[in-house]
Order: structure tokens, then sequence, then C-alpha cells
């Protein structure tokens, strides 16, 4: 058995869950070796769904702890807290409606789009209680049809302005927000309008000045900022400190070190060539008898010889790969011949 001491309950965890999730990996790379397959064979799309579907049924492998799982429809996973994804940014993606929605719907209608996150936000009822920012109204209320009836809710239930929706605040824990992260440096325009959409409580999707008269902007932001980033001076550092280092490299920064080191390397032997007296005796010049050795470079193995454009050592002196001793000595005619050679 292999035993290991954690010392890294982080790591532990990242490798349980790399364990646990390996064959979910070996269906995603076969998937994706049938998904190409398919194309190069000019499959219809519906053809290379059975394709896929027969592909995934077939290779899935379920353990029988989750076999019964699902079975019984027990829950697979459990969490002490919610999380959701907050399409902040005005260029998030949408989703279209239902194509029979879509099909009653007269052509030059435009409004074809699903409402999301932020949608729902911008339609929020107007009472001072939701005067908040995007952030604290996606991680402090849940969302809920009007179609959904809660028996007994421990909160109001309030439905929007115009949307056929309801929130309602959560009893527990707030749920844990995601949101589109951009670059300060390369994306400036998009990150600054990535932070006042999420923690600027505004009511329209234009942001106006007039609206936060009293008190400034960044103040505003930044408070509420603090709120879902606790290290944020120290992140900024570290993203710019990464930020600036990726930016200083190079794409061809590898070729002009080789480049580089290729002509240190011609000078170095210049140089020795003036200086040293004896540079002559030990390298080889284009008069010279090829078949006479000066220096001789060999490696121990057949692959590093390859590399260096030599031979082995074993080739080079004449030594058996069979021999298992040191001590066992040339023939005469082998030791006249690299005696000749090196000379």
């Amino acid at each position: 058995m292999d035993i290991q001491f954690v010392l890294d309950p982080y790591a532990y965890a990242k490798y349980l869950m790399s364990y646990t999730t390996k064959p979910e990996r070996e269906m995603s790379l076969l998937l994706e070796e049938t998904h190409k397959v398919c194309r190069e064979g000019n499959m219809s799309v519906r053809d290379e769904m059975k394709k896929l579907a027969g592909t995934f049924f077939n290779h899935r492998q379920v353990s029988v702890q989750e076999a019964i799982y699902r079975a019984t429809k027990m829950p697979l996973t459990y969490s002490s807290r919610g999380f959701l994804f907050v399409p902040a940014h005005s260029n998030s993606c949408k989703f279209l409606k239902p194509y029979n929605i879509l099909k009653e719907m007269d052509p030059d209608d435009e409004n074809i789009y699903m409402s999301n996150l932020a949608d729902k936000f911008f339609d929020r009822p107007n009472e001072p209680e939701f005067n908040i920012c995007m952030a604290d109204f996606a991680s402090e209320y849940e969302i809920l049809s009007i179609n959904k009836k809660v028996k007994q809710p421990k909160t109001p239930i309030k439905r929007l302005q115009t949307l056929n929706f309801a929130i309602k605040k959560r009893c527990n824990r707030n749920a844990i927000i995601r949101y589109p992260y951009f670059n300060r440096e390369t994306d400036t325009e998009s990150y600054y309008e990535n932070l006042l959409s999420l923690y600027l409580p505004i009511r329209i999707e234009i942001f106006d000045n007039r609206q936060q008269s009293i008190r400034k902007v960044k103040d505003i932001v930044y408070e509420n900022q603090r709120k879902y980033e606790a290290h944020l001076k120290e992140t900024d550092a570290m993203m710019s400190l990464f930020n600036e280092s990726t930016e200083n490299v190079k794409e061809d920064e590898w070729s002009e070190i080789v480049a580089n080191l290729e002509k240190n390397q011609i000078y170095s032997r210049e140089i020795e060539q003036e200086d040293n007296p004896d540079f002559n005796t030990i390298h080889k010049k284009p008069d010279e008898n090829i078949d006479e050795t000066h220096t001789l470079i060999t490696a121990f193995i057949g692959a590093a010889a390859v590399n260096i454009g030599e031979v082995t050592i074993h080739s080079a002196f004449g030594i058996s790969t069979q021999s298992n001793s040191l001590n066992d000595y040339l023939s005469s005619d082998k030791l006249n011949s690299y005696r000749c050679k090196l000379h």
C-alpha cells in the first residue's frame, strides 16, 4: 500500500477529485476523438449525434455506488452554500427563447432572448430595500418563478416590475458569486465597466453620474467590492506583477537565447584560437586528413551519441557491450588500429 503524508489540504482534495473523476476525463477524450472521426467522415448532424450517444452509453463507466445513487435519485453532492454566475458585462451571452415561443412572435420583434440575472436586477422592485448593487442582489436574493408556490415562506416574496419572476431573500448563507474577469492593463474599458455593473447600485443599464451626487462612485464601488474580494490589494498587486512579466516575454525569446548562445560560442572559439598556440593540435581543420582524430567525443548510449553526432564509448574503443568485467583487454589488432588513429 502506498502511504504518504498529507502536508497540503488543497493538494489532497485536488488529487482526490482528479482520481475520482479520471473516468470522466477519459470519456471526454473519447467523445472528442469520436467527434473528430465524424467530422472527417462528413456525417450529418443527426448521424453524428447518434454516434456520440452510442459512444457515451457503451463506454461510460459507472460504479455500483453511483448507480445506486442515480437509481434512487439521491443527491450526489452537498454544499453549504449556493453559487451562481453574474453576467455583469454588457456583452454577455444570452439564450434564445424556446422555438415554440419564437414561432408565435412577430418577425420584427427584437425581444428574442431570455432574461438573465442582469435583466432581473434592473427590473427589481422600486423600493429603498433594493437600492443595492448587482453583486448583493445575486448573493442575497433568490429568484423564483411566479408559478411556483412556496408554502409558508420565511422571508417575503416580492414580484419584479415587468418580468414574470419574483425574488425572496435567502434565509441561510449568501450565495457565492462568479463573474467575468478582465485585465486592467490590456482591457481597461471592460475592466471598469465590469466593476461599475457589479458594485454600483444603479437602476438603469446606462450609467448616469447624477445618480451618485452625494458620495464618490469610487468609494461606493470599493466598499461593495471589499465584501466579495477580501484580499483586493494583494490580488491586484499580484495580477499586475504577473501581467507585467508576461508582457515582457517575447514569442521568439527562446530563439534569441539560442542565437546568442551560438554567437558566444563562436566568439569564444575565435578567442581561444588566437590565444592558445596548441589550438590547431587539438581541433580539426578542413585540409586535415579526416581519418586522423585529434579530439574524440563519445557518449554512453546510442541516443545521446546521435544527438551529438558522434559514436558511443563502446564503438569508439571497441569495447563489447556484452562484457561484464572491466579487466577485459583489447586484442593486439584493435590496439594497433586505435593507436595509429589517435596518434
